[in-house]
């Protein structure tokens, strides 16, 4: 599906870790970035001259979609599709560290979010993920643009992260990585 939507040639930012566990899609005719540690506007920085394409697959966590996002803010063209692997939640917001100010905010275009690769990271990480996406949903109901409507979804959204991490005696199973992946 990803190859499908992104059409080609795309450039593949991705890490280690998907390169070594997910099923990636490769690009074709495009080039692969991985995108390694670091402050999200200083590893874009570095890849705004190397990606030479205008559709960018993010295929990662919200450091790797967010480095995405700011590369195509950077170059002022081209646009992201993101397949995120965390519950990081980068992939449905325009937010993201920009190497200028003046760069533009940008929001993926196109986001494919399979349950199965957003709740996929060993248990200790997955957990760290949770607690990022909590400290999300805590957010969004105090922001000033809050609203009935967010505040509710916020509110659903720490439920099912709590239910996630809920009667572990069998330890981690698929049905609470799904919890935690909607």
């Amino acid at each position: 599906e990803v190859r499908e939507r992104a059409g080609a040639p795309y450039a593949l930012l991705t890490t280690r870790r998907a390169i070594d566990d997910a099923p990636l899609p490769a690009p074709g005719d495009g080039s692969v970035h991985l995108v390694v540690p670091g402050r999200v506007e200083e590893i874009a920085a570095a890849l705004a001259d190397e990606v030479a394409e205008d559709r960018i697959v993010a295929f990662g966590g919200g450091r790797v979609i967010d480095v995405a996002k700011s590369v195509v803010a950077v170059r002022r063209r081209g646009d992201v599709l993101a397949v995120p692997t965390t519950l990081s939640a980068a992939e449905m917001t325009k937010l993201h560290r920009r190497v200028d100010p003046a760069d533009p905010q940008i929001r993926p275009a196109i986001v494919i979010n399979d349950p199965e690769l957003s709740a996929s990271q060993p248990e200790n990480e997955l957990a760290a993920s949770t607690l990022n996406a909590l400290g999300h949903a805590f957010e969004a109901t105090v922001t000033v643009s809050a609203n009935l409507i967010s505040t509710l979804i916020a509110h659903e959204a720490a439920r099912r992260l709590a239910a996630g991490w809920r009667d572990l005696d069998g330890g981690l199973t698929d049905a609470h990585r799904d919890s935690l992946a909607l």
